[in-house]
C-alpha cells in the first residue's frame, strides 16, 4: 500500500491556542495648516495607523472609517497582513501648531495576502525527535531525526531562498516532553530560548510520530520486503512570542528494502535513493514548501542587541538583506491577558526612526535620524523596516 497525505493547519493545536491578536500603540502628528484642526487631526490619525500597521508589514492610504466611534465619514484602504478590528484614541493634544494623537489598534493576522519584506526571515531547525524510540530499532536508524532535520534545513535555505536558515543544535530540544505534558507554554519557552540563542525569528520542531514496521512475520527471514510507515509532524513557532504559527504532517508507507540484520546509515545516498528514503525526502520537500509559504509572508522583526545615546545595533545583517541607508522604526513589545482570558501582545511603536549606517554579515548599526537621544529604548526591543 503506497499512500501519502499532507495536511497544513494554520494555528491549530490539540490544546487551546493563544490568540494571535495584539494591541499596537502608535503616535502620529500633523501640522495645522490655515487653522484647519480637523484636517490635521485626520492626518495625525492616519500617520499613527501607518506606524501601527508597520508591525504587520502593511500600509494605509486613508483613515479608518470608525475610530472609537469618533470618525464616521472617511474611508480606509490599506495593504496589510493584519486586520484592524478596533482603533481607540488614547490621547490627543494640540501643541506648537501640531495635532498629536496616540492611538491603540487591535490588529489580527490575516491569511491569504502576502507582502514580502526586502529582508530575509531567520529560521532555526531543531533536530527531530522520535515519539517511540523502539521504532528506530529496525535498522538502528536512531539518527533519522537529526539527518531529516538537516535535509529540511538545506531544502529551506537553497539557492534563491528568501529565508536565512540556522541548524546548529546537536541535541533534542524537549519537544516530546512538552507535547507529552500538553504544555504549550513550555514549548513556547523553548522556542523563545532557541530563537534568542540563534538570532532567529522562527523555530521548527519535528516529531516522528510513527516509524513502525508493518506486516512483519515472526521468521528471521522475509520472503518479500515488508512495509514501513512514517508519520512526521512539524511545528513552526514564532520565537519572539512563543506562539504556534502552523502545524504540518506528512506520512507514507513504502517497502523497507534493507536486510533485517543490517544497520542502516541514514546519512548515505543509498538510504535516500531506496523507496522508503525517497518517500520521506518527498515529504520533507512538501513540508519545506509549506513552511516557505508561511514564513516569507511574515513581517521581519529584528532584535536590538545594543543601544547607545543615538545609535543601536540589531541582529540582522548583510546575509538577511540589510543595506546602508535602510530606514527602520523601533517597536517596544509587551503582553497581557484581556478580560476574556485571551493572550494578547501589545506593541508600542516609538516615535524614533533610525537609518542603517554600518552593515556586517549578521548585524547592523543604525543611527537616529531626528533628535539627539534614544530615550527609553532597551536591548530586546525590536526594529521593523519602513516600506
Amino acid at each position: 500500500m503506497n499512500w501519502k497525505t499532507l495536511l497544513l493547519i494554520t494555528s491549530v493545536f490539540f490544546i487551546a491556542m493563544p490568540s494571535e491578536a495584539r494591541w499596537v500603540e502608535a503616535q502620529g502628528t500633523a501640522r495645522i495648516i490655515n487653522g484647519d484642526t480637523n484636517a490635521a487631526r485626520e492626518k495625525a490619525i492616519e500617520n499613527a495607523l501607518q506606524q501601527a500597521l508597520l508591525t504587520s508589514g502593511g500600509n494605509i492610504s486613508s483613515i479608518q472609517q470608525v475610530v472609537d466611534g469618533v470618525l464616521q465619514n472617511t474611508e480606509t484602504q490599506w495593504n496589510s497582513q493584519g486586520n484592524v478590528d478596533q482603533v481607540t484614541i488614547v490621547r490627543e493634544e494640540v501643541r506648537d501648531d501640531r495635532v498629536i494623537v496616540l492611538l491603540r489598534a487591535d490588529i489580527w493576522n490575516r491569511e491569504g495576502d502576502c507582502t514580502r519584506s526586502s529582508y530575509k526571515n531567520s529560521v532555526t531547525v531543531v533536530p527531530f525527535e522520535l515519539r517511540d524510540r523502539a521504532h528506530g530499532t529496525w535498522g538502528q536508524i536512531w539518527e533519522i531525526g537529526k539527518v531529516s532535520a538537516e535535509r529540511l534545513a538545506r531544502e529551506l535555505g537553497g539557492v534563491g531562498s528568501q529565508l536565512q536558515i540556522t541548524h546548529t543544535l546537536h541535541r533534542h530540544a524537549g519537544l516530546d516532553r512538552a507535547l507529552s505534558g500538553l504544555n504549550l507554554e513550555e514549548l513556547g519557552r523553548i522556542s523563545r530560548s532557541i530563537g534568542l540563542a540563534n538570532d532567529s525569528q522562527f523555530v521548527i520542531f519535528g516529531m516522528f510520530d510513527d516509524l513502525a514496521m508493518m506486516d512483519t512475520k515472526s521468521s528471521w527471514f522475509w520472503s518479500s520486503d515488508p512495509d514501513r510507515h512514517y508519520a512526521l509532524t512539524l511545528y513552526l513557532l514564532d520565537a519572539t512570542t512563543g506562539q504556534l504559527v502552523t502545524r504540518a504532517r506528512v506520512e507514507n508507507t513504502q517497502p523497507w528494502t534493507f536486510d533485517r540484520s543490517t544497520d542502516v546509515d541514514v546519512a548515505t545516498a543509498q538510504f535516500w535513493n531506496e523507496p522508503f528514503g525517497a518517500a520521506l525526502d518527498s515529504g520533507l520537500r512538501d513540508l519545506a514548501s509549506g513552511v516557505k509559504e508561511q514564513v516569507v509572508c511574515k513581517p521581519v522583526r529584528a532584535r536590538i542587541i545594543a543601544v547607545d545615546a543615538n545609535t543601536l545595533q540589531f541582529n540582522l545583517g548583510e546575509k538577511h538583506g540589510v543595506q546602508r541607508g535602510d530606514k527602520l522604526k523601533i517597536v517596544q513589545p509587551s503582553h497581557f491577558t484581556d478580560d476574556q482570558g485571551r493572550y494578547r501582545q501589545k506593541w508600542q511603536v516609538s516615535e524614533f526612526e533610525v537609518e542603517v549606517s554600518q552593515v556586517q554579515q549578521s548585524t547592523a548599526v543604525a543611527k537616529l535620524t531626528k533628535g539627539n537621544m534614544l530615550h527609553n529604548i532597551q536591548v530586546n526591543d525590536w526594529v521593523v523596516p519602513v516600506n
